[in-house]
């Protein structure tokens, strides 16, 4: 038997969040009776921008409702990363819009500074959830509905993946994402099953 130190860990396949897996989340949340509104409501927003744009958990959560409204009235925000200690320019395309007003009603009224994901009282709005419980929640979440080999990063994953297989330069990948160095983007690209399936010659 080897010593513990020696002994090798099972490497698991990193899975990619592709539109099939995020339609099963969506359905899989809007249907689940035993959520609380609040956490229902985190839940589908924190999927359907991951899903967007790429966004890391933490960089999530420092969206505020200014940011929705103007992803949605000029189609770009700018979104300032912890991680990074830079700004990240975020898009939304007609889907991304589409999606993001089913979820979100903001109006004159609306506080702009409340957080995308936020408690649920009125008092604690401005407040988002502890960064390690929201990340935790989420991850057990996908795990849930999806399998081992997900978690919020699949998000990222699949949306690089994607882009690559599409053939977009790995340098607008980059930017788009986030990356300051093409290098990080290009060990993204995790081909899926079925590109390596459409790929077989024999």
């Amino acid at each position: 038997m080897k010593p513990k130190s020696k002994r090798k860990t099972l490497k698991r396949i990193k899975e990619s969040v592709t539109e099939i897996e995020y339609k099963k989340l969506m359905s899989a949340i809007r249907g689940d009776e035993s959520l609380r509104p609040n956490t229902k409501d985190n839940l589908l927003r924190a999927f359907i921008i991951l899903y967007f744009t790429g966004l890391r958990l933490n960089e999530l959560q420092q969206m505020k409702l200014l940011h929705i409204k103007e992803l949605l009235e000029d189609a770009e925000t700018k979104l300032l990363l912890p991680k990074t200690k830079s700004e990240r320019k975020l898009f939304a395309g007609v889907e991304f819009q589409k999606q993001l007003k089913k979820l979100f009603n903001i109006t004159a009224e609306t506080d702009l500074q409340i957080k995308v994901i936020s408690k649920g009282s009125s008092k604690s709005k401005k407040e988002s959830i502890h960064p390690l419980t929201f990340i935790a929640q989420v991850n057990d979440v996908i795990k849930a509905i999806l399998g081992a080999g997900y978690t919020s990063h699949s998000f990222r994953q699949g949306l690089i993946t994607e882009m690559g297989a599409k053939g977009i330069n790995a340098k607008i990948i980059a930017q788009f994402i986030g990356h300051a160095d093409v290098k990080t983007t290009m060990g993204y690209i995790k081909p899926t099953d079925e590109d390596v399936k459409g790929a077989m010659i024999r």
